[in-house]
C-alpha cells in the first residue's frame, strides 16, 4: 500500500480476494473517504482512494492495514441506496480467464466450419433433384445457423478486443528517460488509443514497436542544436498513432526528424556486402529504404544500448508478417519519417478468395482490391517481368502457377484472370472459386518453412486451403 499527502494506494494484488466495498462503506461512514479511481484497469488493477483532510490520513491507513491483514472484520454495516447500485454494477460484470476466451473462439471457429459443410451439402442436395420445398427448407435452417454462428463469432471476438492505447501508454516512460540519456528534447503524442485490437495481437506488437520507438529516438529525432541549426524547435515530436481501415488496424510510428538518407543506407549495405556498388547505383529510392529491412542491417557503427546491434527492422517486418500484416515505410530528407504496421484487427476468422491452381488456395479479401479478367496480349514485357496497364495503372503481374510450380488448365490461355492486391501487384490465377469464410490454423511445424502461406483453412467438403501470404507474393516481381 502506497501513502501520499493525502492518498492512498491499493493493489489488486495486495486485495486479493477480499471484497473493497466493506472497507470504503466504512470510510464514508466516518467521514473519511473522498474520491476514489481506478488506476491501469485489467488484472493489475490498483485504486486511489483520496481522504477528505489530512489529519485523516493516518486513521485510513490504519484502516486498510487492518483489514487487508485480517485484524478487521468489516460488512456488517446496514446497505444504503449508493451500495446497492455499486453491487449492481458490479454484478454486470464477469472476470473470464483470456484462455477460456480462446476456447470459445475456436469453437466458435469449428462452428462456422460446420455451417461451411451444411452449404456444402445443400447444394448436393439441389443437384441431386430433390422437391424445391424441401431443399428450400434445407436453406433456411441453414441460413438461421450461419447467422447465429457469426453472433456468437461477432459477441466473442468484442470479448477479446481491447484498446491500443493499453500498449501506447507503456511508451511514456520509455521516451522520457530515453530522451533524457540521448540528450534529446521529445514531445511524445499519441492518437486513436481508443482503436480496439485482439489482444493476442496488442501482446505482440509491443517488441516491434519498441524496436520503432527507439530507432526514432536514435536515428530519427535529432540534437536541440541540430535542430535549431536546421530551422527546427529544439524539441522534437514522437507520435504514435492507430486508425481502423476496414479490417485492419494501422499503428504508426512517426518522428519529425532528419529522415532517411538513402545514399548512407547504400553505403552502408555496399560496405556490408548486403549488395553491390553497381546494385547500389541502380537502386531507386524505395528500393533503398527497403534496404533497413535485410538482416544485420545497421546505420551504426557502434553497438549501444539503444540501437546499432545488428537487430531490429528486420524483426519488426518478420513479426508483423507472421500477423498476417505488412510494415509500410515512407521518409523524407530532413523532414521526417512514418513506418505503419498494418495488422489484422483478429487472426482467426476471415473471409478469402478461393483459388484452384493445381490445389486449393486463398486469398485474404482484405488484401484484395478487384478481380478483372483481360486478354493476354494485354500484359507486356518490361525489364525481364510481365506487366499490365488498368485504368492507367502499372501493375507488375505475377503468375501463380509459375510460383507453386503448379500444373493447372488455363494457365496459358487467351484470357488471364487478374486478382489485383491492394500492395500494388497483380497476381494471374488459373481458376476463381469464389469467397468463404474459413477458420484460419497455423501451419504445423513440419512445414513452417513454408515461407509463402500464413496459414491452412478446412473447407466445408473437408478439403484443405493453403493461405497465401500476399506480402511475400508481392516482392516476387
Amino acid at each position: 500500500m502506497e501513502k501520499g499527502s493525502k492518498t492512498l494506494r491499493i493493489t489488486a494484488h495486495e486485495l486479493g480476494s477480499r471484497d473493497v466495498w466493506p472497507l470504503l462503506r466504512e470510510m464514508e461512514e466516518k467521514g473519511w473517504l473522498g474520491q476514489i479511481n481506478l488506476l491501469d484497469y485489467g488484472e493489475e488493477y490498483s485504486l486511489e482512494i483520496e481522504v477528505r483532510a489530512e489529519q485523516d490520513i493516518e486513521l485510513s491507513e490504519r484502516l486498510i492495514k487492518d483489514y487487508l491483514e485480517g485484524k478487521t472484520v468489516l460488512g456488517n454495516t446496514s446497505r444504503t441506496a449508493r451500495d446497492m447500485e455499486r453491487e449492481m454494477v458490479e454484478n454486470q460484470t464477469v472476470r473470464v480467464e483470456q484462455g477460456k476466451i480462446d476456447k470459445l473462439l475456436a469453437l466458435a471457429g469449428e462452428l462456422i466450419v460446420s455451417t461451411n459443410v451444411l452449404t456444402h451439402l445443400v447444394r448436393r442436395l439441389e443437384d441431386l433433384g430433390l422437391p424445391v420445398e424441401m431443399v428450400r427448407e434445407f436453406k433456411e435452417y441453414q441460413s438461421s445457423l450461419s447467422r447465429t454462428s457469426w453472433g456468437i463469432q461477432d459477441v466473442i471476438m468484442e470479448m477479446r478486443l481491447m484498446p491500443v492505447g493499453f500498449v501506447f501508454e507503456r511508451f511514456r516512460r520509455l521516451v522520457r528517460e530515453l530522451g533524457q540519456e540521448l540528450g534529446k528534447k521529445v514531445q511524445f503524442k499519441v492518437i486513436g488509443d481508443e482503436v480496439t485490437i485482439d489482444r493476442n495481437v496488442a501482446a505482440t506488437i509491443y517488441e516491434p514497436l519498441l524496436h520503432l520507438v527507439r530507432n526514432a529516438l536514435d536515428h530519427g529525432l535529432e540534437r536541440p542544436e541540430e535542430r535549431i541549426r536546421s530551422g527546427k524547435s529544439e524539441e522534437g515530436e514522437l507520435l504514435l498513432k492507430a486508425e481502423r481501415k476496414g479490417e485492419h488496424v494501422v499503428i504508426a510510428v512517426k518522428d519529425d526528424g532528419a529522415g532517411i538518407d538513402t545514399g548512407v543506407v547504400k553505403s552502408k549495405a555496399v560496405s556490408r556486402g548486403l549488395i553491390t556498388q553497381e546494385q547500389a547505383e541502380r537502386m531507386g529510392f524505395n528500393e533503398a529504404l527497403e534496404l533497413i529491412f535485410a538482416p544485420g542491417f545497421s546505420t551504426k557503427d557502434e553497438v549501444s544500448a539503444v540501437s546499432g546491434r545488428g537487430v531490429g527492422m528486420d524483426v519488426v517486418r518478420e513479426t508483423v508478417e507472421r500477423l498476417g500484416g505488412k510494415v509500410m515505410v515512407s521518409s523524407e530528407l530532413g523532414v521526417g519519417t512514418e513506418i505503419a504496421l498494418e495488422l489484422p484487427i483478429s487472426m482467426s476468422i476471415t473471409k478469402v478468395v478461393l483459388l484452384d491452381c493445381g490445389g486449393l488456395y486463398g486469398i485474404p479479401v482484405g488484401e484484395v482490391k478487384e478481380i478483372v479478367k483481360v486478354e493476354a496480349s494485354r500484359l507486356h514485357s518490361l525489364k525481364e517481368s510481365e506487366v499490365v496497364v488498368l485504368r492507367e495503372t502499372i501493375y507488375p503481374v505475377v503468375r501463380l502457377s509459375r510460383v507453386l510450380d503448379a500444373s493447372a488448365e488455363g494457365v496459358e490461355s487467351d484470357e488471364l484472370t487478374l486478382i489485383v492486391l491492394l500492395a500494388g501487384v497483380a497476381v494471374a490465377v488459373p481458376k476463381v472459386l469464389g469467397e468463404q469464410d474459413v477458420v484460419l490454423k497455423n501451419l504445423p511445424p513440419q512445414l513452417s518453412h513454408l515461407k509463402l502461406f500464413t496459414g491452412a483453412a478446412i473447407l466445408g467438403n473437408g478439403d484443405i486451403a493453403l493461405i497465401l501470404d500476399t506480402s511475400i507474393v508481392g516482392r516476387m516481381v
